[in-house]
């Protein structure tokens, strides 16, 4: 026997290793368990890209302004078909052309409608240069009425 078996700690260790190694549950509780769970937890939780987010315009113009945006898809139609789009959820914004600037109609108590409405407004603002920064943009809220 060298000195390292004739030491107390040693053989405390190997003891309590053998007792582990009797018991499948608890190597299996010890050793695969935090394996699995960190595989399983890696794939239901691992990293997407950003949703794009679909919007509406009523011209040409502005629709080129939100298309600039890799965050957003936007499509031209007019104000009617808009309102029909907002309603059954076909878009979340629908930026409208005015004389003094552009509206906004989206649903506020959608939390993708709000944040599609700040990527829609900066890029309408950064397509015009930001010359008229609040002046040019007001929101018109939308509530649902409930089921």
């Amino acid at each position: 026997m060298n000195k390292l078996e004739l030491s107390s700690l040693y053989q405390l260790t190997m003891i309590r290793f053998k007792l582990i190694l009797r018991e499948p549950e608890a190597i299996f509780w010890i050793f695969i368990f935090p394996i699995l769970l960190a595989v399983g937890l890696g794939i239901a939780f691992r990293n997407r890209p950003a949703d794009i987010l679909q919007v509406g315009a009523t011209t040409t113009q502005v629709t080129q302004a939100l298309a600039a945006d890799k965050g957003l898809t936007a499509t031209t139609m007019d104000e009617a078909a808009g309102n029909h789009a907002l309603a059954t959820g076909r878009i979340l914004v629908l930026a409208i052309q005015r004389s003094d600037g552009v509206a906004y109609k989206y649903d506020d108590t959608n939390p993708d409608a709000r944040t599609a409405r700040m990527i829609a407004d900066r890029a309408i603002q950064a397509a015009a240069g930001q010359s008229r920064l609040r002046r040019a943009c007001r929101g018109h809220r939308i509530r649902r009425s409930p089921r």
